[in-house]
Formats: structure tokens, C-alpha cells, sequence
């Protein structure tokens, strides 16, 4: 992995899990391969998680040959894809314990899930300087609330990978020491579950926005 291109203090290699594995049902239509601006929104959310990390573990299952083949040809080798195969039966928790198998060595990884595309890369970066060794995990925040993509120290994912409890792995994050870094990234909080998710995104500017930092 190559180092993050920002003063990252002691972190210095920085992957990120993207689950994208789900059936999409409240969608009503495949959400990694809905349009985003000219690609889809799978591509949109790795290519911003490539901004900042240095591989990307994408955990496949619904339509998993046809988002491969895409991933492959836009990010290639940037990319490690993996297949849940209990997709249809399984919670993200699931699918982010296969990620973890393949994510390899690193200080630190977002938990970015497949379909945020909106989610900008300055609010990476700044995850990254914000993670000083004190916290486990670092949110970011819009207007109060926590968002994704977490960045999640290394040193929890044996927890991660082992855990199966109740709760899912929001369980797990919040027996951990916490920091909640407040952005003013609305895209955190735009996660596509509905059609109108998606075509409130579309017409509110978070997808132009975002994409304008690429």
C-alpha cells in the first residue's frame, strides 16, 4: 500500500470495506448500478474511497459477475473483490467480516457502505488527520448525527471478525473509545434504501457536489 498523500500522524496505510452485497428490495431497482452523473453509484462510492485509501475490498452477492466486471475495468488491481454468498440471508455485519479477510495489513479502515456516493473525499482526508491514536473509531457528523464512513483502528478487527452477538457491528463499535468529528458533509447521511432517496440526492446538488471533489 502507498501512503496517504496528507499528514496522517502515526496512521499510514489506510483500506476501506465497501459492502455491497444486498438485494436492494426497497429500491425497487439495483442500487450499485443506478446512474451517477456518467458511471454508476458502486463506482462513485469506490472512487471516493480511492481518493484516500489504498484498496478498496468491495463485498459482492446480488449480481456480483456484472458489478465485478465493471469494478474491474475502472479501478482494476485498486480493487479486491469478494463474494458473500449468503447475501440473500445475511446482515452487512456479515459481509463486513468477509471484507475484513482480505482487507490485509493496515493501521485503519473506513467502513464505507455501497450505496453512499455522495459521501465526499475531503471528508476522508479529514477523518484521517482527525485519527490521533486516542479513538478506535472516528464518525463524522452532519448537524448533529453520525454518518458513515467510520474510520475504524486496525486493532478492532479481530472483535469484528469474531463477533456474533446481538446488535450487528454497531454493537461492537460502541464498546470502544469514540470521536465524532462534526463536517459539512451532507453526504454521510445520504444513503440510497428508497426511490426517493435517490432522486432526492439527484436534486438537492450532494451528488454534483461530491463529484465536483473528485
Amino acid at each position: 500500500m502507498r501512503q496517504v498523500p496528507k499528514n496522517t500522524g502515526d496512521i499510514r496505510k489506510i483500506g476501506a470495506v465497501i459492502p455491497a452485497a444486498g438485494m436492494s428490495s426497497r429500491m425497487k431497482a439495483f442500487k450499485p448500478l443506478l446512474p451517477c452523473r456518467d458511471s454508476t453509484v458502486i463506482e462513485c462510492t469506490v472512487g471516493a474511497a480511492l481518493k484516500v485509501a489504498q484498496r478498496a475490498v468491495v463485498v459482492l452477492g446480488n449480481h456480483a459477475d456484472e458489478v465485478e466486471r465493471i469494478l474491474r475495468e475502472r479501478f482494476g488491481d485498486s480493487v479486491t473483490i469478494v463474494r458473500n454468498p449468503n447475501y440473500r440471508d445475511t446482515d452487512m455485519l456479515y459481509s463486513v467480516q468477509i471484507g475484513l479477510e482480505s482487507l490485509g495489513e493496515c493501521d485503519g479502515f473506513f467502513l464505507l457502505p455501497g450505496d453512499m456516493p455522495a459521501v465526499g473525499s475531503d471528508t476522508l482526508h479529514a477523518l484521517v488527520e482527525a485519527f490521533d491514536g486516542a479513538h478506535t473509531v472516528i464518525f463524522p457528523s452532519f448537524n448533529g448525527r453520525k454518518g458513515h464512513p467510520p474510520l475504524i483502528a486496525a486493532s478492532l478487527i479481530p472483535a469484528i471478525r469474531s463477533y456474533r452477538g446481538d446488535g450487528g457491528l454497531r454493537a461492537v463499535l460502541n464498546g470502544v473509545p469514540q470521536k465524532v468529528l462534526e463536517l459539512t458533509d451532507k453526504g454521510i447521511m445520504t444513503d440510497l434504501d428508497t426511490p426517493e432517496d435517490y432522486a432526492a440526492m439527484l436534486n438537492n446538488g450532494t451528488l454534483s457536489n461530491h463529484l465536483n471533489h473528485m
